[in-house]
């Protein structure tokens, strides 16, 4: 099982392994259509703590995406467009061409990963903020909590 990607293509394998920076990305311009410097910093220390934070059926799915992250990042961050709505379809679009390649794996292993790249990006999402932003924006704080969760899987 932990070598359950090395069972895709390299199209399919290079859309789960772009995933997680898809997700990130989705995760920074969601709350304000601007992907900072530390969203960008904390989604990639993310990608590599997650090579042995994750669980363990996932530990070489992340140590592959650690290998890539930060190109991905950067290239699907190149690629967005400058509106915020349309970034934010721009990335939810990509995320749809991950659910047939997710229905290729095994349930169990494929649960863990939806589990997993959600988890990942809600953490991106509440990296970029602060005090200061809870205080003057309490409909951001309301979002982080409760409002945001990406599709992935159809879930």
């Amino acid at each position: 099982m932990a070598k359950e990607i090395d069972k895709l293509d390299p199209i399919d394998r290079g859309i789960i392994l772009r995933a997680p920076a898809v997700v990130a990305l989705l995760a920074a311009v969601s709350d304000d259509g601007i992907v900072s410097e530390d969203e960008k910093a904390d989604a990639i220390r993310l990608a590599h703590l997650r090579t042995y934070t994750s669980k363990p059926i996932l530990h070489n799915y992340y140590k592959e995406v650690d290998k890539c992250f930060k190109d991905d990042f950067d290239l699907i961050l190149s690629q967005l467009p400058e509106e915020w709505k349309e970034k934010e379809q721009f990335l939810e679009n990509r995320l749809t061409n991950l659910d047939p390649v997710l229905q290729k794996l095994d349930t169990v292993y494929a649960e863990e990963l939806i589990t997993s790249l959600k988890s990942f990006a809600k953490h991106v999402f509440k990296s970029n903020s602060n005090f200061l932003q809870n205080f003057l924006l309490p409909i951001f704080t309301v979002k982080m909590n409760d409002g945001f969760d990406p599709k992935i899987g159809g879930r």
